[in-house]
């Protein structure tokens, strides 16, 4: 299957950045170019944790980090389109709701905590505007949660700990779309430009109710025993099968070396 990695234009005058901004660009490049049919859900669990980890740093030490977040929102976003429109083919191999959990707390760390990490307050409002104007997007995955945890089956369960995480963004939604209509009718518009947008967002902050989630700066640890022995024990498998495959081996020391490397447990 061919890569579906992006062509970037190299800027010779891109300015020094922390480490973290690349460790994000590379979250967000795996995100967009991995949504097919054979998807790889432990990689984007791997992928969202991490970005959540790095969130939870940032909150915990307040660092405004001065990164392009509108392209790890929308990248977030057309995942969970991506989780949407699969529903079926996914559910038969995945839990895709704790995926969708995942992403979703990530927003919620954003609404949550962003004032304490976004570098400015204009990236919060971009928040916001990017929330509002892909509501139908957070109203499909609301419908599809609901049904699913209305209904009796395996997927009841966790399909309800989405419905709960959705409060927060539910409520940015209904909150704005009703004014944003009313701007654009008292003022005759019939598409309003997104400074427009913005411009309602800011002058009705006052008046919206959040509720407060517990627990979003919470993750497990990285621990590599129980959980990632048998990863790299395939690992140091294929490696020895590789080497053992593509080196030529001249003497009988390296062959019990290659023997011995290949039994480490």
């Amino acid at each position: 299957q061919p890569m579906r990695h992006r062509k970037k234009v190299v800027d010779k005058n891109i300015p020094s950045r922390p480490l973290v901004c690349a460790v994000l660009d590379l979250m967000v490049e795996f995100i967009v170019t991995h949504m097919m049919k054979d998807f790889p859900m432990d990689l984007y669990l791997r992928c969202v944790q991490i970005i959540h980890k790095l969130l939870c740093y940032q909150k915990r030490c307040r660092i405004r980090l001065n990164y392009t977040w509108r392209e790890l929102w929308s990248a977030l976003i057309n995942l969970l389109k991506f989780l949407l429109s699969n529903e079926t083919s996914l559910l038969a191999k995945h839990n895709i709701f704790q995926l969708a959990l995942l992403v979703v707390n990530l927003f919620n760390m954003f609404i949550t905590y962003g004032d304490t990490f976004l570098p400015t307050s204009t990236s919060y409002d971009e928040l916001y505007y990017e929330i509002v104007r892909m509501h139908q997007v957070f109203d499909n995955l609301y419908c599809m949660v609901l049904r699913v945890s209305t209904n009796t089956g395996q997927w009841k369960e966790a399909a309800s700990k989405v419905t709960h995480a959705l409060v927060n963004v539910r409520a940015i939604i209904n909150h704005f779309n009703p004014k944003i209509e009313s701007y654009a009718a008292v003022n005759h518009i019939s598409q309003l430009s997104e400074e427009q947008v913005l411009e309602v967002v800011r002058s009705n902050y006052d008046t919206l109710t959040l509720k407060l989630q517990d627990g979003l700066d919470q993750f497990e640890r990285y621990s590599e025993q129980p959980k990632e022995v048998a990863f790299f024990k395939e690992l140091v498998r294929s490696i020895s099968l590789n080497v053992r495959k593509n080196v030529s081996l001249t003497t009988l020391s390296q062959d019990v070396l290659l023997k011995e490397f290949s039994s480490i447990s």
